[in-house]
């Protein structure tokens, strides 16, 4: 039988017996210890639906309309943005510690058969990326009348 040492991780979940574990704690980036980078950078999604249309929010906020690409192509609709890191310099010349966060995300659906994918509008307003996609009418069945037989 082979054993095999396990790697201690770079960083690790402070514990009560390290005598800086409270300022370790709340000093660090959430990231450190979690591990939420990604979950942290894809904004959320509430999707609603009416009988004319499907309504998606996207919490967006700090965005501009140009950082936005939404485009159906298919059957799926990705909505993108992209932040351009912005290099202002702090009115007292440095910066102590910064956590902005200037990255890019992607988000995709699959767009329903009873949209209308050509008349899909996006409107940004008040840190919130609205859009409609209006439903379109498909061939119903015609309702069939039974007939029994005597």
């Amino acid at each position: 039988m082979e054993t095999k040492a396990l790697d201690k991780p770079k960083s690790s979940w402070p514990t009560l017996f390290d005598p800086g574990w409270m300022e370790k704690f709340f000093n660090a980036p959430i990231d450190e210890f979690f591990s939420m980078g990604k979950i942290m950078n894809v904004p959320a999604v509430n999707v609603s639906e009416t009988d004319k249309e499907f309504k998606l929010c996207v919490a967006a906020p700090g965005m501009d309309k140009k950082d936005f690409k939404v485009e159906a192509f298919d059957e799926m609709l990705t909505i993108s943005a992209e932040k351009e890191k912005e290099e202002k310099e702090e009115k007292n010349g440095r910066y102590n510690r910064r956590e902005y966060n200037y990255s890019s995300w992607s988000r995709s659906f699959t767009l329903p058969e009873n949209c209308d994918a050509s008349k899909i509008n996006a409107e940004y307003k008040n840190g919130e990326l609205l859009i409609l996609i209006p439903k379109k009418e498909i061939n119903q069945p015609k309702n069939v009348k039974s007939i029994s037989v005597n």
